[in-house]
């Protein structure tokens, strides 16, 4: 069955991409011959889609951190019970489960050795955590003092602002150049994207 869907999914996604492309030709066609003609409305057009708009607010909130220890700690014994119980079922299950469980996870993608030894580490890692878990649990329960001090040490924010600031700085060297040298561009658009349609469509 699963031979059968991947006989059929294959074609329909490379199919699906040669589509794309061409949809994508023919609207980069459409641009280029009407920067070639220098269609006023044209250039307005590329003018406005070479605008940066900055999505930073937008962002915003979700780059903001939100504490909801307080809230979940008004009542900590039964927080503490319900991760304790959910840890200790989770490691039941994990111990009735064999490895090679979670082997078909990296079939496919590693060879069949490094999918064994992946599938091992993978069950490791999930006894561990839910081993980690019951710990957290027991000190919420009896010593909240102590998982505060921890939490002091873990609850820091860091924030890629910087790292990631070249990001958003708009680059339209080329763009000007496009619009400064409208035919040329067009000419040059318009016969790539021709080309890169008939392919696709030859190759569908």
């Amino acid at each position: 069955m699963d031979n059968l869907l991947g006989q059929v999914s294959y074609p329909v996604f490379v199919s699906g991409i040669f589509v794309f492309f061409i949809i994508a030709s023919i609207f980069s066609f459409i641009v280029g011959v009407g920067l070639a003609l220098r269609s006023p409305r044209m250039l307005r057009f590329f003018e406005f889609m070479n605008r940066g708009f900055s999505t930073r607010k937008l962002l915003k909130p979700l780059a903001r951190p939100h504490f909801v220890e307080p809230t979940l700690l008004k009542h900590p014994r039964i927080l503490g019970v319900a991760i304790i119980a959910g840890a200790i079922t989770s490691v039941v299950m994990l111990k009735e489960i064999d490895a090679l469980a979670f082997q078909p996870m990296y079939e496919g993608m590693f060879d069949d050795l490094t999918a064994e030894i992946l599938s091992e580490y993978t069950h490791t890692f999930l006894l561990l955590g839910n081993a980690l878990c019951i710990v957290v649990g027991i000190l919420m329960m009896y010593f909240p003092r102590h998982l505060s001090l921890i939490e002091g040490y873990t609850d820091k924010w860091y924030t890629f602002r910087k790292q990631t600031r070249p990001l958003y700085v708009t680059r339209i060297e080329v763009d000007k150049w496009v619009l400064a040298h409208p035919t040329v561009s067009g000419v040059t658009l318009s016969v790539m994207s021709l080309v890169l349609g008939l392919s696709m469509y030859v190759r569908l």
